[in-house]
This record gives structure tokens, C-alpha cells and sequence, in this order.
């Protein structure tokens, strides 16, 4: 099968499953010194998107203080993955080839609470580094 043939929807399902799946099977505090960001290991310091997979276990897991601990942005992403694997399965199972695009108002909300998140991220883990 050529990659040309792959729907999207089944692509989506299976990253945004396969992530939550392993945020299932991996141990809950079993991860907590992980680190995987190649900027961590570049720089010494934490990137906007550091503690993300330490905290998807910690959802997964029902501690939501511990993951807003890891990542404060995390919750954000975390209900992205649910509902773009839910309307992949879903767009799946009335057979057409990609998710339907989400209610504007809620989307827009989000972006615009993300963007505020990730962008106060960079300032705290990025900039404020570089001028103080």
C-alpha cells in the first residue's frame, strides 16, 4: 500500500491513539525524571513543550496537578489528542477520508488559550533565560 493511499483520518488515529495509548502503559512515576526534548539536552534548559509526555502519563493516570506541574499547557494538548482521535474513529466509521473541522467558536477559544499558554511557556523557559 502506497502512502498516497493512506487516508488521512487513519494517520490521525493512529498518532493520536498510539500517543495516548503509551501515555497509558507507561508507569506513573515511573517517568517522572524523563527527558526527552533535544533542547533540554542541547541547551540545559527547559522548552515550552518540556514535562508534555511526563504529564499525557499523569492525565492519563487522573493526577491533573502533576501534569499541569510538568507542563501547564498540557491539559490543552491532551483534549486535542482526545477529540482528533475520537473524530478520526468517528469520520472512520462513516467512511470518508478526514475529520470534519470543530465548532469555529470552540476552536478559536483553544487556539487563542493556547497561544496564551505556550507563548507565556517561551517566556518563562526561553527568553527570560536569555535577558537576565
Amino acid at each position: 500500500m502506497k502512502w498516497s493511499q493512506v487516508n488521512s483520518a487513519s494517520i490521525k488515529a493512529a498518532i493520536t491513539g498510539g500517543a495516548l495509548l503509551v501515555s497509558a502503559v507507561l508507569p506513573h512515576g515511573g517517568v517522572d525524571g524523563l527527558k526527552l526534548c533535544p533542547w533540554f539536552h542541547l541547551s540545559g534548559h527547559q522548552c515550552p513543550f518540556c514535562g508534555m509526555t511526563r504529564a499525557f502519563v499523569a492525565i492519563t493516570h487522573f493526577d491533573l496537578s502533576a501534569a499541569i506541574d510538568f507542563n501547564p499547557g498540557s491539559p490543552l494538548i491532551y483534549g486535542a489528542f482526545i477529540y482528533i482521535f475520537w473524530a478520526s474513529i468517528s469520520a472512520l466509521r462513516r467512511g470518508e477520508d478526514d475529520i470534519k473541522p470543530p465548532n469555529r467558536k470552540l476552536y478559536l477559544s483553544w487556539m487563542t488559550f493556547s497561544i496564551t499558554i505556550f507563548s507565556w511557556l517561551f517566556y518563562q523557559r526561553i527568553i527570560r533565560l536569555i535577558l537576565f
